[in-house]
């Protein structure tokens, strides 16, 4: 009972049975994710293609990706904050105009490696506006009851966005035409993204009354307060030590965010090196990952109207940590299929893979599940319970934690899988996460619950 008074009256009703593809608006938000997701993907494979042809050095590889990853440092907290105080259709128009501009300096000034680097970090600190006001901008369009089902949509969107960006626009076009073309193209999606965000009218603050019950005092309070840019995110950042829910579904999704990039990074390794099998099959190692992945998008919204968005989170993070871990003990696990005569051992025998990387295949169905899980669950909870004049703040807090936490890690992991076994760097990045989690729950956890005893 005490839970349930802490969520806004319009978080506890049940989900409504009218189509979100009725909600025009909703579908407009959901266009202009596809096209500028499938831009960015295209974009920053297409990158990558390119350096890699350029100089066949992974120290420029690096490069590059730190160019992508720094930008979410240095301007993170200006993006939370323009988010809430500036429209955020003005806002998400601005980034998807801008972006299709640098598509088209791209175009014409991409044929150095390091004005490159240059004008890729511009395009990444431009993209870094876009998440936070469309992350706050679903509760203006969607009813308070549909915010669950609403970012599985989203997230549906993306993962489609990501196979057309990565799997085909950016793979074809280099294969063919080369990277000026491909930029021309993305520089069109780009364009057509701001477009659909015109359709999305005038983003208005859910009704106090209905939305915005006072979590907890303090914090509420000063949402509306003015103050420097340090001040604006530490009222957010006390708003998240009130409200323990919503700070344990930002700290998961961080970790499990971060985990996956980290992974990413390994794949090639761990695809060698333990699995056993040519780096080239890595993309149909991993394939069924996008099955749970699917899974879990359609099955959130259930789990989330029986069982609430922060226990899905919950479940979802612990599943993840736990298929992580397994991917560490493969070869064990490998082994006991092999002498208990599993049907994996058929499939083994059928797909002509290593027995490893059958049992990688098959590890990676929940992985992609839980995944799931957590990235969709977690952005309902701090759609529900953040204040909405403090969303973009909280949001682009997430995407900076994350940025902060991958850009050591993703220059450590490749060197270190090459020193040690990429399943041990696996085991150790699955520590670290369990770790970060308990450490921010008995380290932060008890002063969130000793504030919101407080205020309340």
């Amino acid at each position: 009972m005490e839970e349930q008074a802490l969520r806004p009256s319009w978080a506890l009703t049940p989900p409504a049975t009218d189509s979100l593809l009725e909600n025009r608006r909703f579908v407009s938000l959901c266009l202009a994710r596809f096209f500028s997701s499938s831009a960015s993907h295209a974009m920053y494979y297409g990158l990558l293609i390119v350096v890699v042809n350029r100089t066949g050095s992974s120290i420029h590889s690096g490069i590059l990706i730190f160019s992508f990853l720094l930008p979410g440092v240095l301007v993170g907290l200006h993006t939370g904050l323009a988010a809430d105080r500036w429209p955020r259709q003005a806002v998400m128009f601005l980034s998807q105009s801008m972006r299709a501009l640098a598509c088209v300096a791209f175009f014409l000034w991409g044929d150095s490696l390091w004005r490159l680097y240059a004008l890729t970090l511009g395009f990444s600190a431009i993209a870094q506006f876009n998440s936070p006001a469309e992350s706050a901008a679903v509760p203006s369009i969607v009813a308070g009851g549909r915010l669950t089902s609403a970012n599985a949509l989203l997230n549906l969107t993306s993962l489609i966005a990501q196979g057309v960006g990565m799997l085909f626009l950016a793979p074809v076009a280099m294969k063919t035409v080369g990277e000026k073309p491909l930029f021309a193209v993305t520089a069109v999606l780009f364009a057509a993204a701001a477009v659909a965000v015109l359709s999305l009218g005038h983003l208005a603050s859910r009704p106090r009354q209905q939305a915005d019950q006072p979590l907890v005092g303090p914090p509420q309070a000063e949402a509306a307060s003015p103050g420097t840019l340090t001040e604006q995110f530490q009222q957010a950042w006390r708003f998240l030590m009130a409200d323990n829910v919503a700070y344990n579904a930002l700290v998961q999704l961080t970790l499990v965010t971060t985990a996956v990039l980290v992974l990413a990074v390994l794949i090639p390794h761990y695809v060698d090196d333990v699995l056993g099998t040519r780096v080239d099959n890595a993309a149909f190692v991993f394939a069924p990952a996008g099955l749970g992945l699917l899974l879990g998008l359609r099955l959130v919204p259930w789990l989330d109207a029986h069982i609430g968005s922060d226990r899905v989170v919950t479940i979802g993070f612990v599943s993840f940590v736990a298929c992580l871990a397994a991917l560490g003990f493969v070869e064990e696990w490998a082994n006991l299929f092999e002498s208990q005569g599993s049907y994996l051992a058929d499939i083994w025998e059928w797909s002509r893979l290593s027995l490893n990387a059958t049992v990688a295949m098959a590890l990676a169905i929940p992985l992609g599940f839980a995944f799931s899980l957590v990235s969709v669950a977690a952005r309902a909870v701090l759609n529900e319970r953040a204040p909405a004049e403090m969303q973009g703040r909280i949001f682009a807090a997430q995407m900076m934690l994350g940025s902060v936490a991958s850009i050591i890690p993703l220059f450590i992991v490749g060197g270190l899988a090459e020193l040690v076994s990429a399943r041990i760097v696996i085991i150790l990045v699955t520590l670290a996460v369990v770790a970060a989690a308990v450490y921010s729950r008995l380290r932060v956890g008890p002063q969130a619950e000793s504030l919101a005893r407080t205020a309340s």
